[in-house]
């Protein structure tokens, strides 16, 4: 019963998951909100790892495993090492495995989840690594992906295998 704009956005996505299903009944959101997700996969200059660290923190403190399932393939090609992925996985931002920068990048997502606005600390530290534009995009992404992890939740979608990779292939 979708609009047939909607139909046809839906049919040009380079996967057709149960996320992306679930989200085109919204119809008026759909097509940006896709567009959205698409730019921060593929436009963003934060770099791709530090991206997926933070939708991956996002996925955790979220309780979304459908979004950490799709997203780990996403992670592990962009290059955040198994050990990374271990640790998050366990809830250890923290970890030795994370370097400075990633860690501020972590510290930031768990606030800005958490409290919205970070501390004047997080924000400091990631600001020795990250510039504006940076912290900007990180920002947004992790406000999308604690978006999609509440429509994944709300819905109860059921979790499918990973293609994730594929659609960041795809963009």
């Amino acid at each position: 019963e979708l609009h047939p704009k909607v139909r046809a956005a839906l049919a040009a996505l380079p996967a057709q998951l149960n996320i992306f299903r679930i989200a085109s009944l919204a119809e008026r959101n759909f097509e940006p909100m896709m567009r959205l997700g698409g730019t921060i996969l593929s436009r963003q200059q934060l770099a791709a790892n530090l991206r997926e660290l933070a939708i991956l923190r996002v996925a955790r403190l979220s309780n979304a495993e459908y979004e950490w399932v799709q997203h780990v393939p996403i992670a592990e090609m962009v290059g955040c090492t198994k050990e990374q992925i271990e640790a998050l996985d366990r809830g250890d931002a923290a970890a030795a495995c994370f370097d400075e920068k990633e860690r501020a990048v972590l510290a930031f997502t768990d606030e800005v989840l958490r409290d919205v606005r970070p501390t004047d600390t997080a924000l400091a530290e990631l600001g020795k690594h990250c510039p504006d534009r940076e912290v900007m995009e990180l920002t947004i992404a992790i406000g999308f992906y604690m978006l999609m992890a509440r429509i994944m939740e709300v819905s109860g979608i059921e979790i499918e295998a990973p293609v994730g990779d594929q659609i960041v292939r795809a963009s």
